[in-house]
């Protein structure tokens, strides 16, 4: 089954290859557990928000409303591919994978459809496999500035590998670099524009947008960048995910807290809270920084372990 879930997210681009019926409904039948399990949090603690600490218990309700939209979008070209992969296998049209435009009751037609035994004509399609993490060739060590970045771009969704401390640190203080000159071009044309106009004109409009489009086009090899950094540290693929998972998590409930606090001006009631929950975001990212600042392998550990990665 986890295997199956693994092959889920590896075929999120591969549409050319099929799944047969088992993989298919072991991979449906997590991802749903999973939406449930986010649903229901969400569910329980906006129930708990009708007693004590209200806002706290809100705070983590949408945090869990959060993470139900951030893992439907991220998994729903993943479920698309896995779709038309399944109906590759069965010998039926991709194009019926448009079923899900039509709500509720064309998704459950095409599940309906998934049910349908692997076909012979099916046979055309290679099964999609596993990838190996031996599959993946690392590059060699990029040397300049601008082959770091192009390194950076090209392994865009490429979560296996490692990356070196030398690599990895150039290209965040490029990133951090690019990010400031937005910050700063954005803030001294709106000073321009209210000065002049009263109001954000359309240089600080287009500014603002490419840099939203900077940061969404940023976001994912910014993120495989980090996996490979840590596993190049020493970290399993278990141990990266509860680092980085962590980390976020606790930073965007803190945010959503802290914008509530703010909005209903009941900052001496919840001081104490938001005081012990920057302290622990805080702790999640200096720990995220000083490990991702250790030389390759100084994590690994020679015995088996499940957190780290084992000394060959």
């Amino acid at each position: 089954m986890i295997q199956a879930y693994k092959k889920f997210w590896q075929g999120t681009f591969v549409f050319n290859k099929r799944t047969n019926r088992k993989d298919f409904w072991m991979a449906l039948f997590i991802h749903l557990i999973i939406f449930v399990i986010l649903l229901k949090g969400y569910n329980f603690f906006n129930f708990s928000s009708y007693f004590q600490l209200p806002l706290l218990w809100q705070a983590i309700s949408s945090l869990f409303l959060w993470l139900f939209w951030l893992y439907f979008l991220g998994s729903l070209l993943a479920y698309l591919a896995l779709t038309v992969r399944r109906l590759n296998d069965a010998d039926l049209p991709w194009g019926l994978v448009f079923l899900n435009l039509i709500f509720v009751l064309g998704t459950i037609v095409l599940l309906v459809l998934n049910l349908f035994p692997s076909s012979l004509k099916g046979a055309k399609f290679q099964p999609f496999e596993l990838k190996r993490k031996s599959a993946f060739i690392a590059s060699e060590e990029p040397k300049g500035f601008s082959e770091m970045f192009k390194d950076y771009f090209k392994n865009y969704f490429e979560f296996r590998g490692n990356a070196s401390r030398r690599n990895f640190w150039w290209v965040q203080i490029g990133w951090g670099a690019l990010t400031l000159i937005f910050i700063i071009l954005i803030y001294a044309s709106g000073q321009f524009d209210q000065v002049m106009f009263g109001r954000d004109f359309i240089g600080t409009v287009l500014l603002k947008l490419v840099f939203i489009l900077f940061l969404i086009g940023s976001f994912m090899p910014e993120l495989t960048i980090h996996v490979r950094r840590l596993r190049d540290v020493g970290l399993s693929d278990l141990g990266l995910s509860i680092l980085l998972g962590v980390t976020a998590g606790m930073t965007i409930l803190y945010r959503i807290f802290a914008n509530m606090i703010k909005m209903t001006y009941s900052t001496s009631h919840y001081q104490l809270f938001q005081y012990l929950m920057f302290l622990l975001v805080m702790i999640c990212w200096i720990s995220l920084i000083i490990i991702e600042l250790m030389a390759s392998g100084e994590l690994k550990k020679s015995e088996k372990n499940s957190l780290f990665i084992k000394i060959d």
